[in-house]
């Protein structure tokens, strides 16, 4: 073979692997989980509604739906504007795994994840404050994922 065919061979490689990166290019970006949010009446608080309830009791979740069923390993809700002026914000909710977690697609903000207990032990949920944003982080293994949301005072949550 001589110089020149080597030459051209090399060449016509690199700009057939050029085009395999440029056309696969997410192929070689970090996977991220995909986030959404929908809020939703509780079903039990429409139909069972004490009759002693306060008007103002919340009777909506928020629920969080995931791309794809992943066995979370951490899930943060903090909120925004203490997320911006403090590196180091405290959660409004934070649950870790273990190892122990299922793969699950949705779940609801404050409520128990199978396979998941509280960061800090005995902590319970807190309460969301309509109108200020907040941002959900969650985490399976090495995969990790951000979403932002925000609840108005039409839709009290239930936690």
């Amino acid at each position: 073979m001589s110089k020149k065919n080597i030459i051209t061979l090399t060449v016509a490689l690199l700009a057939v692997a050029g085009l395999y990166c440029y056309l696969y290019r997410d192929s070689f970006r970090a996977t991220r989980i995909q986030i959404s949010h929908t809020i939703r009446p509780r079903a039990w608080a429409l139909t069972h509604r004490e009759p002693n309830a306060a008007p103002n009791d919340p009777l909506n979740l928020v629920i969080f739906r995931l791309d794809h069923p992943y066995k979370l390993t951490s899930v943060k809700v903090i909120s925004v504007p203490e997320l911006e002026t403090n590196k180091y914000a405290r959660p409004v909710w934070e649950l870790t795994s273990d190892s122990n977690s299922i793969a699950i697609p949705a779940f609801p903000y404050g409520m128990r994840i199978r396979g998941m207990r509280s960061a800090v032990k005995g902590a319970q949920p807190g309460e969301l404050t309509p109108n200020v944003p907040y941002r959900l982080f969650v985490q399976a293994g090495s995969i990790k994922g951000e979403h932002d949301f925000t609840v108005t005072d039409e839709n009290r949550l239930a936690h």
